[in-house]
């Protein structure tokens, strides 16, 4: 037997024939024409070396090693149907998966609350773990499995990925209250000439690269005076210094009032910060992570 002839539409042609005993009736049940049903059950008995099903008076009946095979058949079919309905049939109220994501810091900040307040409801048992980004193995980990979404602005996305825009963010300059240079509003020459601060992922992120691409169009380059681990400590350090930081609005929205820091409208124009979701081919279709995907969807609605 030549195994690599063998597939299931195959095998559901033989259950079909077995069951019913007519290459004509066969034939209706699998929605086929009659002619494609008794071309697979040639194809069946070149297959079995096997007759399978042999003319009588008035029906069709089966040899002794068709009768032997159904059984084998049927099972090997009811594996695959439960592979199927177990790939498709997603409870997320009594799930117990776990969703690996990558994403920057400012990320995790703005959707992890509301992300995990929605599951709590309506997944309870449904774990989340957000890892740090490395663009260098990103690829190797979502291939592998070992991470389910990427969240991201990715300028030039990969073209193996599935994406979905999430959402967008503007940019805001933080000086603390009491600057001595900078009260209400900020000038092109103070952002350009005053020292900043930034957090080193926000360096090697796109984000840092526009923000220097568009000073470097005015002909400037930004001091870097203060380059940090956390984002959060740029908040902080910010509110005690008089340097400047660029950070997403979204971001600054709930801290600056905690600190007492203004935010301001950049004087220069800085494109606007876009985040998408991307995910592997291998998951594009499963039942859970379609349902990730919506909930995510979802969730930045209420940003």
């Amino acid at each position: 037997m030549n195994i690599r002839s063998l597939d299931v539409h195959l095998l559901r042609c033989f259950d079909a024939l077995m069951a019913e005993l007519s290459v004509s009736r066969a034939a209706e049940q699998m929605n086929l024409s009659q002619p494609a049903m008794s071309h697979a059950l040639a194809r069946l008995r070149r297959l079995f070396d096997d007759p399978l099903l042999l003319r009588a008076q008035s029906a069709m009946v089966p040899t002794r090693h068709a009768l032997e095979l159904r059984e084998s058949v049927g099972r090997i079919l009811a594996e695959i149907d439960g592979v199927v309905l177990r790939r498709s049939a997603f409870r997320a109220e009594t799930s117990r998966m776990k969703f690996v994501l990558t994403a920057p810091e400012y990320v995790e900040y703005v959707l992890a609350p509301k992300l995990f307040g929605v599951l709590q409801r309506e997944a309870p048992g449904v774990d989340i773990e957000f890892r740090t980004p490395n663009p260098e193995r990103i690829s190797e980990w979502m291939e592998k499995g070992e991470i389910d979404f990427r969240l991201a602005w990715l300028r030039d996305p990969p073209h193996s990925l599935h994406s979905k825009f999430l959402f967008r963010d503007q940019f805001v300059c933080l000086v603390r209250k009491g600057h001595p240079q900078i009260r209400g509003a900020m000038t092109a020459e103070q952002y350009f000439s005053l020292p900043h601060v930034r957090s080193r992922f926000m360096r090697n992120s796109p984000s840092g690269r526009v923000i220097d691409e568009v000073v470097a169009s005015h002909g400037r380059k930004l001091r870097i005076a203060l380059l940090m681990q956390n984002f959060l400590t740029v908040f902080y350090t910010v509110a005690h210094t008089d340097l400047i930081a660029t950070v997403p609005e979204r971001l600054a929205r709930g801290l600056a009032d905690q600190l007492s820091l203004q935010a301001l409208e950049p004087p220069v124009n800085i494109p606007d910060m876009r985040i998408s979701m991307y995910w592997h081919e291998r998951t594009q279709k499963e039942a859970s992570h379609r349902w990730f995907r919506q909930i995510l969807a979802d969730v930045v609605k209420e940003l």
